[in-house]
């Protein structure tokens, strides 16, 4: 399907020269009996949902794609096979929560003291060449890393990687909280609901919510987005947050804040109104009344 669906490496997308590297068709079915690859748009050799380069040339880099059946092609993957002493490995982009590993490869020399950098801020210094990380919005921007190469016993020259741009797709935005109505009354029935939107490419994540009431949880996690007071109440106003997570991959995010605010006694007052309608009534009938046999009385002395 265009658009959705992009062919996975088993590595970053840059390699060395004479590196193996496989391409896997990600198309969410393995039932299909064929598959087409693309290079920069022109069909090459394959029909299997896994494309393998044994020993990688600088002519086999490119865009590819991929084809499964009759579906529309793949979103392209770019492959770029290098001759570079030190190269990083990283995928291109991934989603919030995922892994992001960072691998700084040296294939043809003996190296020590690895340096990962974002945006040329340091952010790893050790002696292993991967760096696995969780992905968040602020870990998008431009990466590389430095390793010190052998070129004669004992003696160590440092060399840096060509600058890879990563960039972190968001899973869903920050949620919104939001009433069902304004110029809530005393025992109003009251709906609050947590708004956000998951991201198409991983509609098959579960996303849970919870409320808060003044910082005080009100409704844990559950599948349900919206929390409903039955029967509200004046100490039921406060400042109203909901979070929104994916558990499987450990991201949450927190709402602004929407402040609710319960118009208390409410039905006192209309019953009070009422009682003292019911009274006024009562004495104006009994004026009448009163006045009615006050002049038959004085009607008849008359007469």
């Amino acid at each position: 399907m265009l658009g959705r669906w992009c062919p996975s490496l088993q590595t970053g997308p840059q390699i060395a020269k004479n590196d193996s590297i496989t391409l896997t068709c990600n198309i969410g079915s393995t039932n299909v009996e064929r598959y087409s690859w693309y290079r920069d748009n022109e069909r090459i050799n394959g029909e299997e949902r896994s494309f393998i380069i044994g020993k990688a040339e600088e002519k086999d880099s490119g865009n590819y794609q991929c084809q499964a059946g009759t579906s529309g092609r793949s979103d392209p993957v770019r492959l770029s096979v290098t001759n570079e002493r030190v190269i990083l490995q990283a995928p291109p982009s991934v989603y919030e929560g995922d892994p992001l590993t960072l691998r700084c490869y040296t294939p043809y020399y003996t190296a020590q003291n690895v340096t990962f950098l974002r945006d040329n801020v340091i952010i790893s210094s050790s002696l292993t060449d991967t760096l696995t990380l969780v992905g968040s919005m602020a870990m998008n921007g431009t990466y590389k890393c430095k390793k010190n190469l052998q070129h004669h016993t004992n003696h160590y020259s440092p060399y840096t990687s060509a600058e890879t741009v990563i960039t972190i797709q968001e899973l869903f935005p920050r949620p919104e909280i939001r009433a069902d109505k304004d110029g809530v009354q005393e025992g109003d029935v009251l709906t609050l609901s947590c708004h956000t939107a998951l991201n198409p490419a991983r509609g098959a994540t579960q996303l849970q919510f919870a409320f808060y009431r003044n910082g005080h949880n009100v409704q844990g996690f559950s599948s349900s987005s919206n929390y409903t007071i039955q029967s509200a109440r004046p100490q039921d106003s406060g400042n109203y947050t909901c979070d929104t997570a994916a558990p499987s991959v450990s991201v949450t995010k927190g709402s602004p804040g929407l402040s609710i605010h319960i118009h208390g006694g409410t039905l006192r007052d209309r019953r009070y109104t009422i009682e003292n309608t019911i009274r006024l009534a009562l004495a104006v009938c009994i004026l009448l009344s009163g006045s009615l046999l006050s002049y038959c009385h004085i009607k008849r002395q008359v007469n």
